[in-house]
């Protein structure tokens, strides 16, 4: 999955290309943000007045271990009330029932600065890349900071294949099945691809062991930057410590596979029955227990977190593999019509998407979550003319194709 340069899709006149409309949500970490950092550096009081700067501070730390009361309110954000806004009951920092993250746990590691909104592109650009993957770039003017820009990429013919020895000799065919057709099924409509560049799983006999995912599984990637601050891609979560595991051959919940209650299965003992609870325990718990971004978090953020069921696949008893696994996918695009993907396509480009990325060298944070209407797709003037990235490789190397 390639990216394109962002000082390229800068160069030239700011193209329009498509229309978006989006939430954001940006947790800037209040000690490792780079932004906050150079604000602070400059002589900005950003801790007496943040919102002149629309930010918003967020402070759901634990400091018992500071000891006296005073030595605690030093430490906190100035305008956070510990109790008020991070317990289930209190005021200032008395608090015996704290309000615990069931999934972003990162929001009472660290304390924040939340900038949210509707997003206000100045400058959107599609591109159809030599490799033949759509990506989509957002660029958003931050007066007080820089540029916002964000974006993601998807491969619209993605469907992974391995060459395999026949009777007729060898020739590619399908691994399990078709990926896409697997993935969308839940939807009411389209074509969902995961944004799963990145992705890995966890060897559930071996927890220091990570099986990472091969390119060929990659369908998509979600790219951000901050001003100052570089972000990477949260991929899909095969795997959590909060939850763990989500393999279901090897556990279950104490009921019916619930996140947080594992205990061990006999491997085999995997019926349809105990699957599709599992799946549907899984699903309710996102959608009724993951509310700390309203709560702790302050965000009025349309999170979707979206269960990816492997349940189409075909199974076998290696645990390796994607099925028997579920995955919890923070990023992903949905397109309407992925057969209007073309350079100077005829017709608009429609669907949604949610991205979600974490700080490259900061606890920061970055959600998005919009619809997008793509007018125009440009042919990418960058890439190699000789072929794609795998082509020229092929021929470096004298690599024969499958059947060769």
């Amino acid at each position: 999955m390639t990216l394109l340069p962002f000082s390229l899709l800068f160069a030239g006149c700011a193209p329009q290309d498509a229309e978006v409309t989006a939430d954001y949500a940006i947790f800037l970490a209040a000690t490792s943000s780079e932004n906050i950092n150079r604000l602070e550096r400059t002589g900005t009081d950003v801790e007496g007045a943040p919102g002149k700067l629309g930010l918003t501070p967020i402070d759901c730390r634990d400091l018992t271990y500071l000891g006296g009361v005073e030595e605690k309110e030093a430490a906190r954000l100035e305008g956070v009330d510990y109790g008020a806004e991070c317990c289930a009951s209190g005021e200032g920092e008395d608090c015996t029932d704290p309000i615990v993250p069931a999934w972003f746990s990162w929001l009472d590691d660290y304390a924040y600065y939340l900038n949210e909104g509707k997003v206000d592109a100045w400058r959107t650009e599609a591109v159809l890349t030599t490799e033949g993957d759509l990506q989509l770039t957002v660029h958003m003017d931050f007066p007080e900071f820089g540029d916002f820009r964000f974006g993601w990429v998807i491969n619209p013919d993605f469907q992974p294949t391995e060459c395999v020895d026949g009777d007729a000799g060898a020739e590619l065919v399908d691994v399990d099945g078709n990926w896409l057709e697997g993935w969308s099924a839940p939807e009411e409509s389209g074509t969902l691809w995961h944004l799963n560049s990145g992705a890995y799983q966890i060897n559930p006999s071996d927890n220091g062991v990570y099986w990472s995912f091969e390119r060929e599984w990659q369908a998509g990637n979600t790219f951000a930057r901050f001003a100052d601050e570089e972000f990477y891609s949260h991929s899909v979560d095969y795997a959590d410590e909060a939850y763990r595991p989500f393999y279901v051959n090897s556990y279950a919940g104490a009921e019916d596979g619930q996140p947080g209650t594992a205990i061990p299965v006999p491997r085999g003992a995997n019926p349809a029955e105990i699957y599709n609870n599992w799946v549907t325990s899984v699903e309710d718990w996102f959608v009724s227990d993951v509310t700390e971004l309203s709560t702790i978090g302050k965000s009025a953020f349309p999170l979707q977190l979206k269960v990816e069921d492997n349940s189409w696949r075909p199974t076998d008893d290696v645990a390796a593999g994607l099925d028997g696994w579920l995955g919890v996918s923070p990023s992903w695009v949905r397109i309407d019509n992925p057969e209007a993907i073309e350079v100077g396509n005829d017709t608009p480009i429609t669907g949604e998407f949610q991205i979600y990325l974490e700080g490259l060298a900061a606890a920061s944070k970055v959600l998005v979550r919009g619809t997008f209407k793509i007018n125009n797709v440009r042919e990418d003037i960058w890439g190699f003319d000789q072929g794609t990235l795998d082509e020229v490789k092929r021929e470096e190397n004298d690599t024969p194709v499958c059947g060769e």
